[in-house]
Parts: C-alpha cells; structure tokens; sequence
C-alpha cells in the first residue's frame, strides 16, 4: 500500500512543479487572468464531481473561514504568476515555498509557542540561503528583484491559507475543503479583475495550457498531496513541496534554457534544507 501512495505522492509532486512553467505559455495572458481561471476551472471540476459523488452538507460556521483563506490564496496565486513573468522560474517557485517561516512566526509571536534548536537552525539555514541567492543579484527597483519580492508575498498568504486549513480541513473532506476554498480564491480573483478593469478573457489557442494549468498542478498535484496525508506520516508529505523548485528548475532549464547561477544551486540547498529541518521539527 505504502509503494503505491509513494507513487501518487511522486505524480503529485511532478504535477504542482509544472505551475510555473506552464504559465510561460500564455505569455499575453495578465498573471490575475491566469490565476482566475486556474482557480475557476478547477472549482468547476470539483463541483461537477460532487454530482457524481454527493458530499455531506458543509457546517455553516466554517464558511466565514474558508472564505478568507480563499481570499489569500487568489492573492498568493496573483501573486505568484506576477513572479513568474518578473523573475526566472527557479527563483520564483523558490520564493513561493518559504511558507513554513511565515507561518513559525506567526506561531511564535502570536501564539506564543516555544522554539526548538532544531526549529532555529533550519529557520536560519532558509533565510541564509535565501541572502545567497538574492544578494547575488539584488538591485532595488529592476523586475527580477521585485518578482522574487512577489514570490516572497505569495509565500505569506500561503501561510494563511495553511494556518486556516489546519483548524478546518481535519473536519471536512479534501474535495468539500477545495472545491470551496477555490470557488471563493475565484470570485475574490473575478472581483478584483472587475474592480481594477482587467481583461479575464482568453484566446481560443490559450485553451490548454490553462487546461493543462487545472489538471496538473490543481487538481493532480495539491489533491495527490490530501491523499497520501492519509496514508503516510504528515512530515513525508508536507517535505515534498520543497522538492518543486528544483524540478521546476529543470523544466525551465529543458523548455526556456533558463540557466540555472551557481548562487541559485548554493542558496537553493540551503534554504531547501532549512526548511525541511524546520518542517520535520515542529512535528
């Protein structure tokens, strides 16, 4: 049983590195509209599934909760593709997965908690790795500088969205939690499209690679991840999206011939490995 939740995990993993890459092929497309529809598409997709596949009816009470991490995450999927068109792919999908040190501070300085050794030495390998990558280079005001400053923004309203999912997904079902957490991520999206007068449309040749966009890392990726949590202990699985940036790294290498700096390699290990230690710490 545990080979073939490994295997899923691995698809899961190969499915949510292809995030960023893929947007590199609607080029034309504004980072909000490509977020909109990945989030639309993907809440459509569940909520047809709940006719195949009836869900029990959702506690009123937590609605208000899914809501606001519906909220931040369309800000950290705005976010994120902004990134992507800035910066390269390696660094924004690097950026992107600094979740965890948002969420030990808030942790810390909120509720208080204490912090392991353990905790301290992988919050500063993270941080000390990314100095290495973003002091390489750092130049205020250029786009790949404020991509990565993006990349960094999305990872903080991702640690909402996990602070919010911890106390309200243990007592619902994955496809229940998602199909509602993207519904709202997309109406918070349509909304701001509408206030800020961005066009949400789309070319009829953009079709599948926002397709492509809902099933792979959506659908594929995140909802192979809320299977295996079942099966295997949560430190395996919340360790594997740490291993995006390095496979979308290659994508990018493989598709664009984005080259990858050695600062990129050295700060990338670092930071990589901090948060692994930092994850399998708090545990």
């Amino acid at each position: 049983m545990n080979n073939r939740v490994y295997l899923i995990l691995l698809v899961g993993l190969l499915g949510v590195s292809f995030g960023a890459p893929l947007a590199r092929y609607v080029p034309e497309l504004a980072a909000l509209t490509i977020a909109f529809w990945r989030m639309a598409g993907a809440s459509g997709v569940l909520w047809s599934h709940g006719t195949i596949s009836r869900q029990g009816p959702l506690d009123k009470k937590k609605i208000p909760a899914i809501m606001i991490a519906g909220i931040f995450l369309a800000l950290h999927f705005a976010c994120f593709y902004s990134a992507v068109k800035l910066t390269s792919i390696a660094n924004a999908t690097l950026f992107a997965t600094l979740a965890p040190i948002f969420t030990l501070v808030y942790e810390r300085l909120v509720l208080k908690h204490s912090m392991s050794s353990g905790v301290l030495v992988g919050l500063t390998l993270a941080i000390m790795g990314g100095v290495i990558i973003q002091g390489a280079g750092f130049e205020l005001g250029t786009d790949a500088t404020w991509g990565d400053m993006m990349a960094l923004a999305s990872s903080a309203f991702m640690a909402v969205v996990l602070l919010i999912g911890q106390r309200v997904r243990p007592e619902i079902s994955a496809i229940m939690y998602t199909r509602w957490l993207y519904l709202f991520a997309a109406l918070t999206l349509l909304v701001i499209g509408l206030l800020s007068g961005m066009d949400l449309s789309f070319e009829l040749i953009d079709l599948k690679w926002l397709v492509l966009l809902v099933i792979l890392p959506t659908l594929i990726g995140h909802n192979s991840m809320n299977y295996a949590v079942k099966y295997l202990r949560p430190t395996i699985v919340g360790a594997m999206p740490f291993g995006e940036p390095i496979l979308a790294s290659v994508f990018a290498w493989v598709l664009f011939g984005e080259q990858v700096t050695v600062a990129l390699v050295i700060g990338g290990c670092i930071t990589i490995s901090g948060l692994v230690l930092l994850t399998y710490s708090r545990k």
